[in-house]
């Protein structure tokens, strides 16, 4: 939804795809994957890499966009905000820097969210011209012209409810105003576009009730519940049959139904739903900080903090100290949910929503059965109130974006075990292994420093053994705190059953650090293909593999070797080597200018995690340790060839 000022316009259809998805992300790496998926689904052309070159190419040339290489600024940087559009090459995918105020969907967002602020400050005819305004800009559906695959789908769904709940806002602040009249024809027209929203409905029934035309407003009612029954055959709600009730007793004065509430008026405590924290949290100050700034971000309407790192990165106990931390500048109360269960099956939104009806104190009876009314009840009750929404195991946007349904004041805190990318996602903190100096504090505050310079060997061993991660180093120092009097190399020896520093960390020294259940979770996120891909690689492929490598591995063709290999970096299974392939500079577009690698610790697990056509890894074999792993559905024999999907 660019401003009508744009210079040109692609013609091809893909290029309008690939621009409106570059477009709706600016200041934002779009990843190569999510754009190949986005133009050919889940089945991609061999040549789509290099089709999307061509394209980056053309969008390039036609539209005058300047820029290959990575920008002089990082996203988000007020600097790289220049005075003209430029597109660069990322190391994962794309960026397009745009100038502000470029996109009509980001004016009108930044428009809804001034409007609601004039709204809670009691300001309400500013708010409607403000409301008006931001109505204003919409000329048609926010993709026309775009064939739009399921991301940019999805984000037409955002601005299409977004833009709903505007227009319901500003026809609130009319019928508060005594516009009652003036709205009359402006609603007939909305609620014969959309018959079965009852918000509209009960709007209509208000405004021509108190323009005094009582009989004609029960005509509404009775138009509303043919049209419920016909499309969906349900009757009306209870608040629409209560208003009925209130317009045939003939009462003067009806209050709006936008301020009519589901929630119990007695209730005044506010609502705590946040789990345990941590007492303290060592080695975390600098993202403590990054979070502390990005939700003290007045320009985001609720800010929403994604929260990444690698599986035993303590990423669920760093989002609940940060929680902890912040719950205070949030009085009306805190709400959590985990969003991936223990068997590793997504929980769906609606069901989270369900509990969070609940948790505020909504009765069973009156929680509405769709995953759309129920995101539309917990924004309105969330609507003026400073809540805090923390969201742990995040899997994908589908799942969360239903979710980031909170208004002005409030803020949600979001961890994943991948990289997501929405709109609605105001700022990203990632958690890499702690530094030296945190780890050794870490040991140090259980063990004591004495303990730690008396075998300084034994120290450094355990540190590689855990490298670096906050979980397995919790788990270490909570032997030793249970064994005081062990020396470090009696804590290593109980560890490590194979003496070899440069080996990393051993498969059954994992299974006691507590990281086997993380990377499992992780790798339960992949697809059945994807999963078996990644056992081989991790069993065959040497410390850094290319996509050429990958793809002898895997008998499969290059781009579809580097696809499977970014979408390991994606879920923080693999890594890029900074190092790029000799003679190939970074940046040269060839599609194989980056090495990737495992990390020792994602290695060790995933050779004692069963892969999948249910075989244990081969260390569990050869130790007789590790978990028993239930195979996925519809396994593919383990000597069958692999066919990379995404």
């Amino acid at each position: 939804m660019l401003q009508r000022s744009a210079i040109a316009t692609p013609t091809a259809p893909k290029l309008r795809t690939v621009m409106a998805l570059l477009a709706m992300n600016a200041g934002s790496v779009v990843g190569t994957h999510q754009l190949v998926e986005e133009l050919w689904g889940e089945n991609p052309p061999p040549s789509s890499t290099t089709t999307l070159q061509t394209y980056i190419y053309q969008l390039r040339k036609t539209l005058g966009l300047g820029g290959s290489g990575t920008p002089a600024h990082l996203p988000g940087d007020p600097a790289a905000a220049g005075r003209d559009p430029v597109l660069h090459t990322m190391m994962n995918g794309y960026l397009l820097g745009l100038p502000e105020k470029s996109l009509d969907s980001q004016e009108f967002v930044a428009r809804a969210r001034r409007g609601r602020a004039e709204m809670a400050a009691g300001e309400l005819e500013k708010a409607a011209v403000t409301f008006r305004s931001a109505l204003a800009l919409w000329s048609g559906a926010a993709m026309t012209g775009v064939t739009a695959g399921p991301i940019l789908q999805a984000e037409e769904v955002r601005l299409e409810e977004l833009r709903k709940t505007v227009l319901e806002q500003r026809i609130d602040i009319d019928l508060r105003l005594g516009r009652h009249r003036e709205v009359i024809g402006e609603l007939i027209a909305i609620v014969a576009q959309q018959p079965i929203h009852e918000g509209f409905h009960a709007k209509l029934m208000l405004a021509l009730y108190q323009a005094g035309r009582r009989s004609e407003a029960l005509l509404a009612y009775q138009g509303a519940r043919t049209a419920l029954a016909r499309e969906l055959g349900l009757e009306p709600s209870a608040e629409l049959r209560r208003l009925q009730q209130k317009m045939i007793a003939g009462e003067p004065v009806i209050e709006n139904p936008a301020r009519t509430s589901a929630f119990p008026a007695s209730r005044t405590d506010p609502v705590t739903r946040l789990p345990p924290g941590l007492p303290r949290l060592v080695g975390r100050e600098a993202e403590l900080d990054q979070v502390g700034a990005a939700v003290a971000d007045r320009l985001a309407s609720a800010p929403a903090v994604l929260v990444l790192g690698p599986p035993g990165s303590g990423k669920s106990a760093f989002l609940t100290y940060t929680a902890h931390r912040l719950r205070s500048a949030y009085p009306d109360g805190d709400l959590y949910a985990r969003l991936l269960g223990p068997d590793g099956t997504p929980v769906p939104p609606e069901t989270v929503l369900n509990d969070f009806l609940g948790a505020i104190g909504v009765r069973p009876e009156r929680i509405p059965a769709t995953l759309e009314e129920r995101a539309r009840m917990f924004r309105s009750w969330a609507d003026g109130r400073k809540v805090l929404i923390v969201l742990d195991d995040a899997t994908d946007t589908a799942q969360l974006r239903p979710l980031l349904t909170a208004g002005p004041g409030s803020a949600v805190l979001v961890a994943s075990r991948r990289r997501l990318v929405d709109p609605g996602l105001t700022a990203t903190v990632e958690l890499p292994p702690l530094s030296p100096d945190a780890a050794r504090r870490m040991l140090a505050d259980a063990c004591g420093d004495h303990r730690l310079a008396a075998d300084a060997d034994a120290t450094e061993g355990l540190l590689d053994l855990c490298a670096r991660l906050p979980v397995a180093l919790r788990v270490v120092a909570d032997r030793g705190r249970l064994r005081p009097h062990w020396p470090m190399g009696r804590l290593l020896r109980s560890y490590r059953t194979v003496p070899d520093r440069e080996a990393g960390p051993e498969g059954p020294a994992l299974a006691e650090l507590g990281l086997l259940g993380s990377v499992d979770l992780t790798r339960r996120l992949l697809g059945a293909e994807e999963r078996r891909a990644l056992h081989r690689l991790a069993a065959a492929a040497d410390a850094t593999v290319t996509p050429e490598d990958a793809a002898g591995i895997l008998g499969v063709v290059p781009g579809d070797a580097e696809s499977l290999l970014e979408h390991l970096v994606e879920h923080y299974l693999m890594h890029p080597d900074p190092d790029p392939v000799p003679g190939q500079p970074s940046g040269s577009g060839a599609g194989t200018d980056y090495r990737y690698r495992f990390s020792p610790a994602v290695r060790a697990a995933l050779a004692v995690l069963a892969d999948p056509a249910g075989h244990p890894g081969p260390a569990a074999r050869g130790h007789g340790t590790g978990p028993s792993v239930p195979a996925p559905r519809n396994a593919a024999r383990a000597d069958a060839p692999v066919l990379v999907t995404r």
